[in-house]
């Protein structure tokens, strides 16, 4: 049987920064657990993964504002991808040290000492392998992405990701993410294979012009207008009982005068996005595919074009809800985001799948371009598709 190899499980797998970077501050976990039918809630046995799995071990320095705080309460507090039964459990099974010895949970810790944690073997939940490779070069990969899978290690995933099956499987010594999408998002994903080309790709995408570089297709509940510009602003959701949603007002400047009028939340950011209506459609009915809608120009969802001239987090799907077309199978920005916090804990009922239509949300980076490098990317989203 061939050995696993081992890799560190860096914050979101941001492997282009140096370790020390990371061990002077800590690393953050976050991830959600899932119910739903078609990705049932139970291990992927690492025998079966298309490649060979990794060991992971993770190792973290305590930061200066958390010495003092019980090795226990300080993990179940920082890295809530376990809760704090189940790193009572990691820590009987004898998985944590703290400064190379073994950790019971109840020592206080100081400034700087380094927990380690043996995460060899951590349940990961159900991913999509559908992977496709668009194109590849000496420099680089493009590959097109299932809704769900994640790029890289974050919480509970590690072998589960993007990055696992490019080390792995396709056997790259070097990751470098161009872009990056969401666990849910599918679509196409620019992976470089140095630094340099992955620097000089992120460069070119922002200076051209992320607007006509990079285009996103996404179904919405409503019949949306034949086109609309939104610009303003993203900023926090106080309605929502989600921390992390954000809501997007839109701006009152008409561009002729020199005043602009500010929003009240200091944290809110810029965003502007073009969409365009592409056409109107149905969910599927029985003996369909589904997870395709269909062309309907009576039905009650619309296709979008989606042409982003800010990157802003989550910034297509929270433009789009704040506008009253919320994206199709979207548990945050969706018809209702308790359904959020019911993935999160795996409460999820029949009737909340039927209400989100599809397993995933539906928003799919479509189109890369980038001229100076010869690369010129389209792949269709896989939630529609056409009558027979």
């Amino acid at each position: 049987m061939a050995r696993a190899p081992t890799a560190w499980a860096l914050d979101f797998c941001l492997l282009t920064l140096p370790f020390e970077f990371w061990l002077h501050r800590g690393l953050h976990y976050v991830s959600c657990h899932s119910s739903e039918p078609e990705y049932t809630n139970t291990a992927f046995p690492l025998s079966e993964l298309p490649f060979i799995p990794m060991d992971r071990h993770v190792e973290v320095a305590v930061p200066p504002a958390d010495a003092g705080t019980p090795l226990l309460d300080y993990l179940a507090m920082r890295y809530n991808y376990l809760d704090r039964t189940q790193w009572a459990e990691q820590l009987s099974l004898g998985k944590l040290r703290v400064n190379g010895l073994p950790a019971q949970g109840a020592e206080l810790l100081g400034d700087n000492d380094v927990i380690f944690f043996d995460a060899a073997g951590l349940y990961e939940q159900e991913v999509s392998w559908d992977i496709a490779v668009l194109a590849e070069t000496d420099e680089y990969i493009l590959v097109n992405k299932p809704g769900n899978l994640p790029c890289h290690p974050a919480g509970r995933f590690f072998n589960h990701t993007l990055w696992a099956w490019l080390k792995q499987a396709r056997g790259l010594a070097g990751i470098h993410f161009v872009n990056r999408l969401d666990r849910e998002t599918s679509g196409i994903v620019l992976v470089g294979k140095t630094p340099r080309f992955a620097a000089r790709a992120a460069r070119l995408l922002h200076s051209l012009g992320i607007e006509s570089h990079k285009k996103y297709a996404v179904l919405v509940h409503g019949r949306f207008p034949e086109a609309l510009t939104a610009n303003g602003w993203l900023m926090k959701d106080p309605a929502s009982p989600v921390s992390k949603k954000k809501r997007f007002q839109m701006s009152c400047d008409d561009g002729d005068s020199d005043f602009i009028e500010l929003p009240e939340d200091d944290e809110a950011v810029t965003a502007h996005t073009d969409f365009r209506r592409r056409g109107f459609y149905r969910p599927p009915c029985q003996g369909e595919n589904p997870r395709r809608f269909v062309p309907d120009e009576q039905g009650g969802f619309t296709l979008l074009e989606a042409t982003l001239h800010t990157g802003r987090t989550h910034q297509i799907r929270a433009t789009l809800c704040s506008l009253g077309y919320p994206v199709v199978g979207d548990k945050l920005y969706g018809v209702d985001d308790r359904i959020f916090l019911k993935f999160a804990t795996s409460t999820l009922q029949p009737e909340d799948w039927e209400r989100l239509i599809l397993p995933t949300q539906a928003l799919h980076a479509e189109q890369l371009t980038l001229p100076r490098l010869g690369i010129d990317a389209t792949a269709p989203p896989p939630f529609v598709g056409f009558q027979c």
